[in-house]
């Protein structure tokens, strides 16, 4: 799998410097906003807004693959000084981008050994085979990249950048041909294990706010060229209320403690609640903070707290908001502790339970609806 190309072999850089600092960015979309964000050296951060605001202008322009003026330094390396720039191959970064823009000519096993035998911080043989298998790519190694399907191309061109494992990570809607249910429950877990044991600066790109929400604890918005952040996840949820209310239904993020974990199911804490979770395909330890999103749809609300059930899961809430919702439904916006989530319910419902904002209830739902453990 090694492969011989005229690529330049750079100095490895600490991950301890002052992180990213962007100071007076300007391209041709954004003339009239100079660009300006900080990043501290490590940590994963959502990007999103609006299509065509300008998201992966900035990520070209932080590559050195977009004319730019304006300050770009990571760590104590200068990226960009006014109209030069370092070239991109001398920039601890690797950039992914949705079209995948895999080495043609070559094979999947061709592309993930260039990218392993130029790291600067490389894998393992253990992890790189363990990578290979969680993105189901096993079958395709001896497969030139021009016979993949898109959905294909993008696993293994996120798992190109894993293997690179450069210090700055860029992420351009990277897995939006993905079968959305692999993408929750199998591949962003095993993103954020891979983050965890090797941290760098992460900057992911989705219109998928739930994607966001499974990796990151804070998002860079984009709106018309203007950028803004980095700002807390309840912020942007603001800002994307009402696209999810237009929505059948919405997921919401949750924060709690691990237990323990035994076959199959992991048990949580999440203030004086215990809740369960079973197909989890993460690996937890006790005292662990994780966070994992609970669908609108998968929720029920019960006025006492109910008797045993096969439904593991009761959630003392208080109903903080009732929100109508079309085709006789409203949303829900429930509060457990200092969290919130959203539950939607029939009309119906509602009226027979007679729910009032501000009383307390008990949520109910399957262990199998924590999505993204």
């Amino acid at each position: 799998m090694e492969l011989t190309l005229p690529l330049f072999r750079r100095a490895v850089q600490s991950l301890d410097g002052d992180g990213l600092s962007v100071q007076g960015l300007v391209t041709s979309l954004n003339t009239d906003t100079p660009w300006q964000l900080a990043l501290p050296a490590q940590g994963v951060f959502g990007f999103t807004g609006p299509s065509g605001g300008g998201k992966s202008t900035l990520l070209a322009a932080l590559a050195g693959l977009r004319g730019c003026t304006g300050k770009i330094g990571f760590g104590n390396v200068t990226w960009q000084s006014g109209k030069s720039g370092l070239a991109t191959h001398r920039r601890d970064l690797s950039l992914g981008f949705q079209d995948s823009s895999l080495f043609g000519g070559q094979t999947v096993a061709d592309n993930l050994a260039l990218a392993h035998r130029y790291s600067r911080r490389p894998l393992s043989p253990e992890e790189r085979a363990e990578l290979i298998e969680c993105f189901g790519i096993t079958p395709l190694l001896r497969q030139p990249v021009e016979l993949l399907s898109g959905g294909e191309a993008q696993r293994v061109a996120v798992l190109r950048q894993l293997f690179s494992n450069a210090a700055v990570q860029l992420y351009d809607e990277p897995l939006a041909a993905v079968d959305r249910l692999q993408v929750i429950r199998k591949l962003l877990p095993r993103l954020r294990d891979f983050w965890a044991r090797h941290p760098a600066l992460v900057i992911w790109t989705s219109h998928d706010f739930d994607e966001i929400q499974l990796l990151a604890t804070q998002c860079l918005w984009m709106e018309r060229g203007a950028l803004t952040g980095p700002l807390p996840l309840r912020e942007v949820t603001r800002r994307l209320q009402l696209d999810s209310l237009e929505r059948e239904s919405c997921f919401s993020r949750l924060e709690a403690r691990v237990l323990c974990q035994e076959e199959g199911l992991l048990t949580l804490s999440l203030g004086d609640a215990t809740l369960y979770a079973d197909r989890v395909a993460g690996r937890y330890r006790a005292g662990q903070s994780i966070a994992f999103l609970l669908g609108s749809g998968d929720i029920g609300l019960c006025l006492e707290q109910p008797g045993l059930s096969s439904i593991l899961n009761c959630l003392p809430v208080e109903l903080r908001e009732i929100v109508p919702l079309e085709g006789g439904r409203v949303r829900l916006r429930l509060a457990a502790g200092e969290q919130e989530f959203s539950a939607d319910i029939s009309r119906l419902s509602r009226e027979r339970l007679q729910l009032r904002e501000g009383e307390r209830y008990y949520a109910q739902f399957k262990a199998s609806s924590l999505a993204g453990l």
